[in-house]
């Protein structure tokens, strides 16, 4: 655990159970969302380097390597960093190079301008509120003249049922606590306009979750994953102020457990990317 409250985009450091879902949630949202990477990239060039930000285990970048065909996906750079090594596989996965680096922290210099693309899904909230938009200007530093940068990140607001809607809550309890803000993702647009990113696009998407999934197998590996997250949060939780009871927080997981399997739900993502232009505006 790092020694900063938002420092990391783990408050499930050291959970045995985080490796499954982190594994269950790279599996429920890449079916949803279809495809890994939206900006107009040719992986079929030579010498491509790409950066996965909080890259956890590696399995985006695994699951984006192994989309390109051989012989040129090993003329490509795969590298992905996280602030702890925690969930580093080890050895290193094939092809791909993971290193301890906080988003919150400079970056090596020989990095700066040397990425085609700079990928992060669902851990800006680990940038607090005074920070994420110098963390967000150190992205668009890192990606070269023309490359690209894609941000996945959750919007908190939306839910279908009472119990998901009390999960969501009970995440902007422990954000709040942490000094972080849950309304990053309908603002990432913005921000990388602002930062002078050109040919922003944006996909939403209602992941679901439960008996709302398209197929029983998708059903019960998204059930699970929420289980697994609102074990280690109503965890976290009992340690610091929400406004939740104790009795509140026990009963919490079987609730949603209840409404997801009889009901579903969902957990939107917002999926923003953008070019970063080959010369300076002036």
């Amino acid at each position: 655990m790092a020694e900063d409250k938002n420092e990391t985009h783990y408050f499930l450091d050291g959970n045995p159970d985080e490796l499954e879902r982190l594994r269950l949630g790279q599996e429920v949202i890449k079916n949803c969302m279809g495809k890994l990477v939206f900006p107009p990239i040719d992986f079929n060039q030579p010498s491509l380097r790409l950066l996965d930000s909080a890259t956890a285990d590696g399995v985006w970048l695994q699951n984006v390597r192994n989309s390109v065909p051989s012989p040129t996906r090993e003329t490509h750079k795969f590298i992905g960093t996280d602030i702890t090594d925690t969930y580093f596989p080890h050895p290193q996965p094939e092809g791909i190079t993971l290193t301890e680096q906080s988003m919150t922290q400079p970056w090596p210099k020989e990095w700066a301008s040397s990425f085609d693309l700079v990928h992060q899904r669902m851990a800006l909230p680990a940038a607090g509120k005074e920070v994420v938009h110098d963390v967000l200007g150190a992205f668009v530093d890192l990606v070269k003249p023309g490359g690209w940068i894609q941000l996945v990140e959750p919007d908190h607001s939306v839910s279908m049922g009472p119990a998901m809607a009390d999960f969501f809550r009970l995440l902007s309890d422990v954000f709040k606590f942490m000094g972080t803000g849950v309304d990053y993702a309908p603002q990432l647009k913005k921000w990388l306009g602002e930062l002078g990113i050109v040919d922003l696009e944006e996909k939403i998407f209602d992941v679901p979750i439960g008996k709302t999934s398209g197929s029983e197998e998708m059903a019960t590996k998204s059930a699970r994953m929420i289980e697994l997250v609102i074990k280690g949060l109503t965890g976290v939780a009992a340690s610091i102020p929400t406004s939740f009871s104790p009795e509140e927080l026990q009963s919490l997981s079987a609730r949603i457990q209840e409404e997801v399997n009889a009901t579903g739900g969902i957990f939107r993502l917002h999926c923003v990317w953008g070019r970063k232009p080959l010369t300076v505006r002036a």
